[in-house]
């Protein structure tokens, strides 16, 4: 099983992809979410969103902003977005 990553800003959604791992910095530190976690809503912290995919990683940089995660996906909503 897959985990959905979905980042949205103000102009909509800009980045979509399944992976195995999705890692991210809080305002309290960082984490990292798998498949089937139990539900979550966090402050993201300015830095980097990490979906790794088998060997496969890619990273976008965050302005900041919350995160979702209900165990199938994660919704990323920040004001700005740059690849890395």
């Amino acid at each position: 099983m897959k985990i959905k990553l979905q980042v949205f800003t103000p102009k909509g959604k800009v980045f979509e992809r399944e992976g195995d791992l999705v890692n991210f910095r809080t305002v309290e530190g960082a984490m990292g979410v798998l498949p089937r976690r139990a539900p979550i809503i966090t402050h993201l912290a300015v830095s980097e969103v990490e979906v790794v995919d088998g060997e496969d990683r890619e990273k976008l940089g965050v302005s900041g902003g919350f995160l979702y995660c209900d165990g199938e996906r994660v919704v990323v909503l920040t004001s700005k977005v740059s690849e890395r």
